[in-house]
C-alpha cells in the first residue's frame, strides 16, 4: 500500500486558526490607519490652499474667501464652481462665512459629510473639525 501525501484536517484547521487571529489583529488595525489617513488627507489639500488664499486675501482686501473659491484664475482665485473645489472622492472645499475654508468629506470616506475648517484670525489660520471626527488626532488640527 503506497503513502498517501498531502495535509491531514487537524494541520489544516490549525492553519486556519492562524490566518483567523492574524485578521482579527489586522482589520482593526487597518480599520483605525484608514480613518487617520482619510482626515490628514483633508487637512492636507486644505493647507495647500492656505498660501493661495493668504496671498488673495493680502491683495484683495474687498473680496471674500468665497470670491476666492470661485473667482476666475487671472483674479488669483481657483475658478472652482459655486459647489466648490472637488478634491476626488475625498470631499469639496468650499468657503464659508467669516473668511473660513471648510472640507467637507465625501461619501466614501471613514467620516462622510463631516467637515473640517481653517478660519483666518488676525492673519493666523487656525483649524478645527466637526463633533462627528472622534478618535482622531491630526498634527496642526484640533
Amino acid at each position: 500500500m503506497k503513502k498517501q501525501k498531502g495535509f491531514s484536517l487537524i494541520e489544516l484547521l490549525i492553519v486556519v486558526g492562524i490566518i483567523g487571529a492574524l485578521t482579527a489583529i489586522a482589520v482593526p488595525a487597518y480599520s483605525e490607519y484608514k480613518r487617520q489617513s482619510d482626515v490628514a488627507a483633508a487637512v492636507a489639500s486644505v493647507k495647500t490652499l492656505l498660501t493661495k488664499a493668504e496671498e488673495h486675501l493680502s491683495e484683495k482686501t474687498t473680496n471674500t474667501l468665497k470670491t476666492f473659491i470661485t473667482a476666475a484664475d487671472t483674479a488669483g482665485g481657483l475658478n472652482a464652481p459655486a459647489t466648490g473645489y472637488a478634491v476626488g472622492e475625498l470631499g469639496v472645499i468650499t468657503a464659508g462665512t467669516d473668511n473660513s475654508l471648510v472640507f467637507t468629506m465625501g461619501k466614501n470616506v471613514s467620516f462622510p459629510d463631516e467637515t473640517i475648517t481653517y478660519t483666518r484670525t488676525n492673519v493666523v489660520w487656525g483649524c478645527a473639525m466637526s463633533a462627528g471626527i472622534t478618535g482622531v488626532e491630526v498634527k496642526g488640527c484640533n
